[in-house]
């Protein structure tokens, strides 16, 4: 992981906020699928799926199989990542870029920087556990 990386995330995290946000004006924050439910809905699902994927694919996978454990599990109770989580998210994405930063202009001497690998961990245990399992399954099996 380094700063450009850590960059990346932080623009595909706003892109998050975006989904996010909308899905919740237009669905409301703790809204329930069901067969009847509207396209839209399930089109804003598939995409904040794909999003938190797309930051997934940008982490370090061991913290794909680390996740912290430091954030609430959302999905336990509601289908969709609403946007306090998107923000919580984006809190801990500027924390990951400043330990980058911080990690390549003071390189730690005992090997990578701790703070680094924390906030990838933070950041994995925000996203969803079935997006977390496939994009590991998908990293480990192109290893």
């Amino acid at each position: 992981m380094n700063t450009s990386a850590a960059l990346q995330i932080a623009a595909k995290v706003a892109q998050l906020t975006e989904l996010c946000t909308t899905f919740q004006a237009k669905f409301g924050k703790r809204f329930a699928f069901t067969p009847e439910s509207p396209a839209e809905a399930y089109e804003l699902h598939r995409a904040i799926c794909d999003k938190q994927a797309d930051i997934a694919e940008l982490l370090d996978p061991e913290s794909l199989h680390n996740p912290m454990k430091k954030a609430s599990e959302w999905w336990r109770w509601q289908n969709t990542m609403d946007m306090a989580t998107a923000g919580e998210l984006a809190r801990e994405t500027n924390h990951l870029i400043a330990s980058c930063a911080y990690a390549e202009a003071a390189p730690p001497e005992d090997g990578p920087s701790h703070a680094v690998a924390a906030a990838q961990e933070a950041i994995a245990g925000m996203l969803h556990p079935e997006v977390r399992d496939r994009v590991l399954a998908q990293a480990l099996s192109m290893a």
